[in-house]
């Protein structure tokens, strides 16, 4: 048996001896659903802009018009994907009731299209705008609908202020209620899947040590290596959609032999 088998039958078994699974989920999750990372060295979307330019709260304020065009052509490419076979797999592996939840980095709203529950979005959602004066929050197209007809200070129909997509960008905090979600599933976890992130960006990047160090197992599928190889029970760097779903196909045949 080669290395790539042994590792798929180990991170199966591993699903299988768990009782309270969570997945973390990054960016190279939607890139095999034709979305961007931002990281991948040659292609990530940072590499070709400056974050602090065009995903900044300061430079949206300062000139909304300059970063929405961005963002504009980045949620088109959001709003036409659709589910990879890494997203249908969670799915899977949720109605064998082997999945509590997933915490999320990525906004393109992939894993709900899959049908998964309990989805976390931590870094916000896409498919909304908020108000950053009152809060109000609408659909997204509210917000593309103005800019379509060239009003690029994009406003809220009850108190005026300035629209921006409900994605936390650079300079603004997580939730609070985000936050208190995402560790209350880390804490109650016994296994911690890790499918695409780079685990560069905090508090993310936090979950994986906070769950090593109350007792939980890690595993990881991502194609660059993280800080947390090292630490993780199992470590694999290939595509997930190539992966993951014949790790699931094997907890399924093991549970239903089971029965």
């Amino acid at each position: 048996m080669n290395e790539m088998n042994t590792k798929i039958k180990r991170f199966a078994q591993l699903i299988l001896d768990a009782k309270n699974i969570v997945a973390l989920t990054g960016a190279g999750m939607g890139t095999e659903s034709g979305i961007a990372d931002f990281r991948s060295p040659g292609t990530g979307l940072w590499e070709k802009v400056n974050p602090d330019e065009f995903a900044s709260i300061h430079s949206y304020v300062s000139n909304p018009k300059k970063n929405l065009d961005f963002m504009l052509e980045l949620g088109m490419a959001i709003f036409v994907a659709k589910p990879n076979k890494g997203h249908k797999a969670l799915t899977k592996l949720q109605k064998l009731d082997k999945l509590n939840g997933i915490l999320t980095q990525n906004i393109d709203g992939l894993h709900q299209k899959a049908h998964s529950k309990n989805v976390v979005e931590l870094h916000g959602t896409a498919y909304e705008a908020i108000c950053m004066g009152c809060g109000n929050i609408y659909p997204i197209t509210v917000m593309i609908d103005q800019v379509r007809i060239g009003k690029y200070n994009p406003s809220c129909e009850a108190c005026n202020g300035l629209l921006k997509p409900n994605a936390i960008f650079f300079g603004e905090p997580l939730r609070s209620e985000t936050l208190i979600q995402a560790d209350r599933l880390i804490e109650e976890c016994d296994l911690l899947i890790v499918l695409g992130s780079s685990l560069l960006i905090y508090p993310v990047a936090f979950y994986p040590r906070k769950a090593l160090s109350l007792g939980a197992k890690l595993a990881i599928i991502n194609i660059q290596e993280t800080d947390v190889d090292a630490s993780a029970d199992l470590v694999i760097h290939d595509k997930i959609g190539d992966v993951f779903p014949r790790i699931v196909s094997i907890v399924k045949n093991e549970i239903e032999e089971g029965h």
